[in-house]
C-alpha cells in the first residue's frame, strides 16, 4: 500500500518474520528418529549373543531377563517436588525454614527407611525445560532432549495398558489404553484441584482389587499437587492437604497390591517457589520417584546397615533410566530409542549382592546402546566419526567368551567399566544433539539485518527525498540474478536432509526481495541531501543511543538477568533530560509544567521497579514483590478501584480540548463505558481473590465461583466492546478526529491487558498510562519523532518487568487463560495468555499515535506510519541483537537459562509489534484517505 498515510503497511515486515524463522531453525535443536524397535526375537547384537536368555523368547516368562513383576501401577503425581516426600529437618536454623508441605506425605521417606528392601526413594533428575508434555515423553520413551514421538514398546509386548487421570497421556499416546476400564480428565483445568485426583482414586482401588486379572500396568496422573502449586504455590496450606491426599492414597494402593506388582510413584517435574516450573532451577528439575513392592526385592551398595536413610539424600536417579529398568523388571525388551541405564538398586537383590544379576541388565542395556548408536552413526556423520573414538574407551573387562557369574570381583570392575562406557556415549549424544546449523543461523542474522536496513532506509529515505517507487529492467534482473546465486548457495552449504527445497526457494525470494528493495534508492544521493538538510537533534541521537546501548548489554548474561535495571536506568536518564531541556523554553508556564511532567515521569518509573518477579539467577539480591493472579491480598485489592477512579478522569483531563464537543458516542465511552467496565473488573478481581483464600467457603461457594468466571470479566469485556464501538462507529458521533480515534482504541485496549492482568498487573499498566500522557506533553515537536516510539520501547519493556515477567519460561502466566471461561477455548485462551505476558509492550505500541499526535504532517511518510516504522526498527535491532549474541555464546553455560530464552522474547515481540503497526497503519490510512 502506498497511500500517503500507509506507505509502511509494504512487506519490509515479511523480513522479521522470515528472519527469525530461519534463524530458529538453525538454533532450536532437533534430532534425527530412527524407526526401529526391539522386538524379544531379535538379538540385541551378533557379538553379544551371549548376554541374552536365549529360552526367554516370549513376554510371559520374560524377554531378554526373566521378568521379576507381572503388573505395575505407576502413579505420576504431577510437580511431585523431591522436598515433599522427605521429612523436614529439625535442625535448621531459618525462622521460614518450615512450609505447609513438610511432613505431609510421609509413607514414601517412611517405608524407604523402614524397609530399605520393599522401597526405595529416590531425587528424580529431569533434562529442563520442565513442562509436563516433554516430561511424559521422556518418561515414556526413555529419550533425551530434544523430545521425539516413539510410541511405548509395552503395547507391542503384548501388555495390557489402563489409563486414569491427565489427558496428555492419551494426547501422547493414543489407541494404546484399554477404552472401556480408562478414564481420562482434562488436564488445563488449572483451577480445578481435585476433580482429575479424585477421578483417578474412584477408578484405581476397584482395578487393582476387583479387576486384577483385566490389565498389566496402569498408569494414574494426578494432577492437584501442580494445580495447587499453579494458584497458591508450594508455601499454602492448601498444598498440605492436597500432599496428605495423596499420601493417603498411596496407603491404599500399597496394602491392596499383591507380591507380584510394582508400585511406582513418580514426579514428572517440580515447581519453584512461587509454583511455576518450565524452568532448570534445583527445585524445578529435582523430582521424587518411589518405587515399592510386598516383597523383599531391592539392594543398596556401601550403605550402613543402620542408616537407611543417610543414602536416600546421596543417591539421584536421571529420568530416563527408569524406562530401561521398568522394561527389563517386566520382562519386556528395552525400548530401541532409549539411552538410560539400569537402577542399580532393582538389580542386585535383596541381600545387595546380586552382581551377577546387575552386571546382566547392564550387559543388556550396554548392547541395546551400541545397537542405537550403530545404527544412528550410519545415517549421522559426528556420530560416526564419535563411533571410532569412543570405542577406544570400550570396556577393556567385557570377554569373549560366556562371563563367569561366580567371579565377584571382576563383574564389580565390569559393572563400574558399563557404567563409565554408558555415560560417556549418554554425553557424547547430548553434544551431538546441541549441534546447531550454521548455514541456517547466519542466513536468519542476514535477513534479521537486511529487515532493520530496509526500516531504516525507508525511514530516512521518505523523510529527506520523495522517491518514487520504480522497477526498472536492470533492477529486476539484479533481482532475479540475486534469488538465483542465493539458492545455489543455500543447497551448497546446508546438508539436504538438514533443509527442504522450499527453504532454498523462500530464502531466494527473500534476497530477491532485499535486492529490488534496495536498488530503489540511491545511497550516495540519500547521503548528500541528508547532510545538507537539517542535523540530526539531541532527542535523536539520544534514541539511537539507548537502542544500541540495550543491545549491547544482551552480550551480559549480568545485564540481561538485570534488564529491568538497566532499562530503568535509561528511563530515569530520559526523566532528567526532560526537566534540562525543559527550561529551555521562554513560556514560564511550559517550563513548570514540563519539569513538573518530567518529575512525576521519573517518580512513576520508580514506583513501578518496586513490582518485582524475580528470577532465579538475580537471588538473594532480589525479593518478590510482585503478587500472581489470584493472589493478591491486603491493600493490593484497593489497586482496581483506584485504576477505575483514576484513568478516566485522566483521560478527561488530558483529552479535554480534544473531547470539548456534546458527541454522544465518545461521551459514553468517557463517562460510562469505561469507568464501568473498569468497577466490574475490580470486582472481579476482588471476589476472585476472596474465594481463592477461602471467604466465600459455604454453600454458595460454587456457585459464586462459577458467577466469577462468567459474569464479571464476560461482562466486563462486553461493556468495554459495546461502549468504545458507539464511540467509534455511532451516528450520534460527528467529529471523529484521528486523536478521539487513538485515544478510544488504546483505552479498549488499555483496559483488556487490566482485566487479564490482575490487580497489580494492572497497577503497573495504568501507570503505564499514566506515563504515555505525559509524553504527549513533554515531547510536542515534529522534530523528535525517532525518541516517542524508542521511549515507548522502553516502557513497554519496563512494563513487561512490572506484570510480574521475567525473559523465562516460569513467569508465564497460564491462569490468564481462564479468566473469561473455566474450560479452555482456542483461539481465545492463548490470546489472553499472550496479551497477559506481553501487556505492557502491547499497550506501549497501541499507544505511539497519542505520543505523536501533536506533530504536523511533513513531505513523506504520515507521522503515525514513521512512527510505527521507529518503534518496530527498535525492536528489529533488539531481536538482532539477542540473535547475534545467542549464536556467538551456543556454548555458553547459561544458553537455555538466560541467551535462549531472551532471544525468544525478542523475536515474540517483533512479531506481535510487526502485527499491531500494520494494524494501526491500514486504520490510519484509511482514515486519512
Amino acid at each position: 500500500m502506498a497511500t500517503r498515510g500507509g506507505r509502511w503497511a509494504d512487506p519490509v515486515f515479511l523480513l522479521g518474520f522470515l528472519g527469525l524463522y530461519f534463524f530458529a531453525k538453525g538454533f532450536l535443536l532437533s534430532r534425527r528418529v530412527l524407526d526401529f524397535s526391539s522386538t524379544c526375537t531379535r538379538p540385541l547384537l551378533p557379538a553379544f549373543p551371549r548376554y541374552e536368555s536365549p529360552h526367554l523368547q516370549s513376554t510371559q516368562s520374560g524377554c531378554w531377563m526373566p521378568r521379576s513383576f507381572d503388573k505395575a501401577v505407576i502413579l505420576v503425581i504431577d510437580a511431585l517436588r523431591y522436598d515433599f516426600a522427605v521429612p523436614h529437618a529439625p535442625q535448621s536454623s531459618r525462622k521460614d525454614a518450615y512450609q505447609p508441605f513438610h511432613n505431609a506425605l510421609t509413607i514414601l521417606h517412611e517405608r524407604a527407611a523402614q524397609e530399605p528392601q520393599n522401597a526405595v526413594l529416590f531425587p528424580f533428575i529431569a533434562d529442563p525445560p520442565t513442562t509436563t508434555l516433554q516430561r511424559l515423553k521422556g518418561l515414556a520413551t526413555g529419550t533425551l532432549p530434544t523430545f521425539i514421538e516413539l510410541a511405548p514398546i509395552l503395547p507391542k509386548a503384548g501388555r495390557r495398558l489402563v489409563h486414569l487421570g491427565d489427558d496428555t497421556w492419551t494426547k501422547l499416546f493414543p489407541n494404546h489404553f484399554l477404552p472401556n476400564l480408562s478414564r481420562a480428565y482434562d488436564s488445563f483445568l488449572v483451577a480445578d484441584l481435585h476433580t482429575v485426583d479424585q477421578g483417578v482414586e474412584e477408578h484405581l482401588i476397584p482395578l487393582i482389587n476387583h479387576h486384577q486379572d483385566e490389565w498389566d500396568v496402569i498408569f494414574g496422573h494426578f494432577l492437584g499437587v501442580d494445580h495447587v502449586g499453579h494458584r497458591f504455590g508450594p508455601a499454602h496450606p492448601e498444598m498440605s492437604n492436597k500432599l496428605k491426599d495423596m499420601d493417603r492414597v498411596i496407603t491404599e494402593v500399597v496394602n491392596s497390591i499383591d507380591e507380584n506388582t510394582l508400585l511406582v510413584v513418580v514426579g514428572d517435574h517440580g515447581m519453584d517457589e512461587h509454583g511455576n516450573h518450565g524452568g532448570e532451577t534445583e527445585n524445578e528439575v529435582q523430582a521424587a520417584l518411589w518405587m515399592y513392592t510386598q516383597r523383599r526385592h531391592f539392594g543398596h551398595l556401601l550403605v550402613h546397615p543402620q542408616e537407611p536413610a543417610s543414602y536416600l539424600n546421596k543417591s539421584a536417579v536421571y529420568q530416563i533410566d527408569l524406562v530401561p529398568t521398568l522394561s527389563l523388571l517386566l520382562g519386556i525388551p528395552i525400548p530401541f530409542n532409549s539411552l538410560g541405564s539400569p537402577i542399580k538398586e532393582a538389580f542386585l537383590g535383596a541381600a545387595g549382592n546380586n552382581w551377577g544379576q546387575l552386571v546382566r541388565a547392564y550387559m543388556l542395556s550396554f548392547a541395546q546402546i551400541e545397537r542405537f548408536h550403530r545404527e544412528y552413526s550410519i545415517v549421522e556423520e559426528n556420530a560416526q566419526h564419535a563411533l571410532e573414538h569412543n570405542h577406544t574407551d570400550f570396556p577393556q573387562s567385557v570377554p569373549g567368551q560366556e562371563l563367569d557369574f561366580q567371579d565377584q570381583e571382576f563383574l564389580k570392575t565390569l559393572y563400574h567399566e558399563l557404567c563409565d562406557y554408558q555415560g560417556k556415549i549418554l554425553q557424547h549424544y547430548k553434544s551431538i544433539w546441541a549441534q546447531f546449523n550454521m548455514a541456517h543461523i547466519v542466513e536468519g542474522l542476514i535477513i534479521l539485518l537486511s529487515g532493520a536496513v530496509a526500516l531504516l532506509l525507508r525511514v530516512c529515505a521518505w523523510d529527506q527525498c520523495n522517491i518514487i517507487l520504480s522497477a526498472s529492467s536492470r533492477t529486476i534482473k539484479m533481482g532475479t540474478a540475486a534469488s538465483i546465486a542465493t539458492y545455489l548457495i543455500h543447497i551448497a552449504i546446508v546438508e539436504p536432509e538438514k533443509s527442504s527445497m522450499s527453504d532454498g526457494v523462500i530464502l531466494g525470494a527473500t534476497m530477491s526481495s532485499i535486492m529490488l528493495f534496495t536498488c530503489q534508492f540511491h545511497l550516495f544521493g540519500m547521503i548528500q541531501v541528508s547532510t545538507k538538510s537539517q542535523m540530526p537533534t539531541f532527542w535523536d541521537i539520544m534514541a539511537i543511543a539507548l537502542t544500541i546501548l540495550l543491545s549491547i548489554g544482551f552480550a551480559s548474561n549480568s545485564y540481561t538477568v538485570w534488564e529491568n535495571q538497566t532499562v530503568l536506568t535509561f528511563l530515569a536518564t530520559f526523566g532528567i533530560c526532560t526537566i534540562s531541556m525543559s527550561y529551555r523554553n521562554f513560556d514560564r508556564r511550559k517550563n513548570t509544567l514540563g519539569a513538573l511532567l518530567s518529575v512525576s515521569f521519573m517518580i512513576l518509573v520508580r514506583v513501578v521497579s518496586l513490582s518485582r518477579y524475580c528470577r532465579e539467577e538475580q537471588l538473594p539480591f532480589c525479593v518478590t514483590t510482585y503478587h500472581r493472579l489470584g493472589n493478591t491480598m491486603g491493600w493490593r485489592l484497593l489497586i482496581p478501584y483506584l485504576i477505575a477512579i483514576l484513568i478516566p478522569m485522566a483521560t478527561r483531563i488530558a483529552f479535554s480540548s480534544d473531547l470539548i464537543s456534546q458527541d454522544i458516542g465518545v461521551w459514553t465511552w468517557c463517562h460510562i463505558g469505561m469507568p464501568m467496565a473498569l468497577f466490574f473488573n475490580a470486582v472481579y478481581w476482588t471476589l476472585d481473590s476472596a474465594n481463592r483464600i477461602g471467604w466465600l467457603e459455604g454453600r454458595h461457594s460454587d456457585m459464586l465461583s462459577k458467577g466469577l468466571h462468567n459474569f464479571f470479566p464476560q461482562s466486563t469485556l462486553v461493556i468495554a466492546i459495546a461502549s468504545s464501538g458507539i464511540a467509534l462507529t455511532s451516528k450520534w458521533t460527528t467529529i471523529m478526529t484521528p486523536v478521539r480515534y487513538n485515544m478510544i482504541i488504546t483505552t479498549f485496549i488499555l483496559l483488556i491487558s487490566i482485566l487479564v492482568s490482575g490487580p497489580m498487573g494492572g497497577g503497573s499498566l495504568s501507570i503505564l498510562y499514566f506515563q504515555i500522557l505525559s509524553l504527549r506533553k513533554l515531547l510536542n515537536h515534529s522534530r523528535n519523532y525517532a525518541i516517542g516510539p524508542t521511549i515507548a520501547a522502553l516502557l513497554g519493556t519496563l512494563h513487561f518487568f512490572g506484570t510480574g515477567h521475567n525473559a523465562t519460561l516460569s513467569s508465564i502466566q497460564w491462569e490468564a487463560a481462564y479468566i473469561l471461561s473455566q474450560d479452555l477455548s482456542y483461539p481465545w485462551s492463548p490470546l489472553l495468555v499472550t496479551l497477559n505476558t506481553f501487556a505492557g509492550p502491547i499497550v506501549a505500541a497501541f499507544s505511539i499515535p497519542l505520543i505523536i499526535a501533536r506533530y504536523g504532517y511533513s513531505k513523506g511518510m504520515h507521522p503515525v506510519a514513521k512512527s510505527y516504522a521507529i518503534h518496530v526498527l527498535v525492536y528489529s535491532v533488539w531481536a538482532l541483537s539477542t540473535a547475534v549474541w545467542a549464536s556467538v555464546l551456543r556454548r555458553h553455560l547459561m544458553l537455555y537459562a538466560i541467551f535462549c530464552p531472551r532471544f525468544l522474547m525478542a523475536g515474540a515481540l517483533l512479531l506481535i509489534i510487526d502485527v499491531i503497526a500494520i494494524i494501526i497503519s491500514l486504520i490510519t490510512a484509511v482514515n486519512t484517505k
